[in-house]
């Protein structure tokens, strides 16, 4: 099935660049912003925070989360169940595996939906590689386009309402073979990064693994690019770069601060020249600003994490979190809040 509905994965083969808190504050900004769609943010990470904070945040989204998890109501749930009733088709029971977020967490935008993450996900790799690998012509493919599977079942299954639909996908750091699914389900790529080396590094080999393309003239080795090959032989379209985030968290140390400003202008050289050499990786916008900043979300993403609240629901006062008090800034809210507003419109 073709779709033009928008499907963003935000990947970066680096962790600690802020994935999850930006996959949460975009979809239920873009929720809020977009009355007239339905958001649906796919978990395929094993860590599952994002699915906490949508759930209700710090302890409760944990207990909601472990509900679905029971219920095998879960990303994992749904390949543990394909592995075992119907490893090389659909089950038709696919839309079931979603949640309409606000029945379980009334803070949520009513247009939001959720594929809850599960920390077996993990384990779920070797029962992926175990399709992959039988001997049916088309299996590899059949593995990789689970997630999809899934996502087509809910865009089918909500069709009669004629409401466009756009999906955000968090995923962890590792290029697992859970990773891979996501990467074929989804159309654009968002990147989030920070202004350092180990990022930078994480942004290069997620072109090279993705699209076989090294930045690097010298680093031609293509011994890791089997998803690319199989990719390739399988006839997958592959997402296309939207964006990078650059997460601007930064000391005040002079040294720390020069740091800062050359990898952010490796960054920003980077993605200029993958502009001009594959326009071909790029979404259509020869003219758009490729590279957008986020402020870091620092006490506010802690506030948001516990209360599982919108971020343009955040108050100036005194939140509690873990017995403690914890203030919210209005200077910081608003600076966040535009920084979010201002990459919700350009998605």
């Amino acid at each position: 099935m073709s779709s033009t509905n928008k499907k963003y994965l935000v990947w970066n083969n680096k962790g600690g660049v802020g994935k999850t808190f930006l996959t949460y504050s975009l979809s239920v900004e873009y929720a809020l912003a977009h009355q007239g769609e339905d958001v649906v943010v796919i978990d395929a990470c094993p860590q599952s925070n994002v699915s906490e904070i949508i759930l209700g945040g710090n302890g409760l989204g944990q207990e909601n989360l472990n509900k679905f998890r029971e219920a095998n109501k879960t990303i994992a749930g749904y390949i543990k169940d394909r592995f075992s009733k119907s490893p090389l088709s659909r089950m038709g029971s696919e839309s079931s595996y979603f949640v309409k977020a606000d029945s379980v967490n009334g803070k949520m935008p009513e247009n939001l939906y959720l594929l809850p993450g599960d920390v077996d996900l993990d384990i779920c790799s070797r029962l992926i590689s175990h399709i992959g690998s039988s001997p049916v012509k088309g299996a590899w493919k059949t593995s990789r386009s689970m997630l999809s599977d899934l996502i087509e079942s809910f865009e089918l299954d909500k069709n009669g309402s004629g409401r466009p639909k756009t999906f955000f996908i968090d995923c962890n750091p590792s290029f697992a073979n859970y990773t891979e699914l996501a990467v074929t389900s989804s159309n654009r790529i968002i990147i989030p990064c920070t202004a350092d080396a180990a990022s930078i590094r994480g942004i290069k080999n997620l072109i090279k693994l993705i699209f076989g393309v090294s930045i690097d003239k010298a680093e031609q080795d293509d011994m890791f690019l089997d998803f690319h090959k199989e990719a390739t032989l399988n006839s997958i379209t592959l997402p296309k770069l939207h964006l990078f985030i650059q997460n601007r968290s930064r000391t005040n140390e002079s040294d720390a601060a020069r740091a800062f400003k050359s990898h952010a202008e490796e960054i920003e050289r980077i993605s200029g020249e993958l502009v001009q050499s594959h326009v071909n990786l790029f979404t259509p916008g020869s003219t758009m600003n490729r590279v957008m900043n986020v402020k870091d979300g620092n006490t506010l993403a802690a506030i948001i994490n516990h209360e599982g609240c919108p971020l343009s629901h955040l108050l100036q006062k005194r939140y509690t979190i873990y017995g403690k008090p914890t203030q919210a800034n209005s200077k910081q809210i608003n600076a966040l809040k535009d920084d979010i507003f201002a990459v919700v419109k350009s998605i």
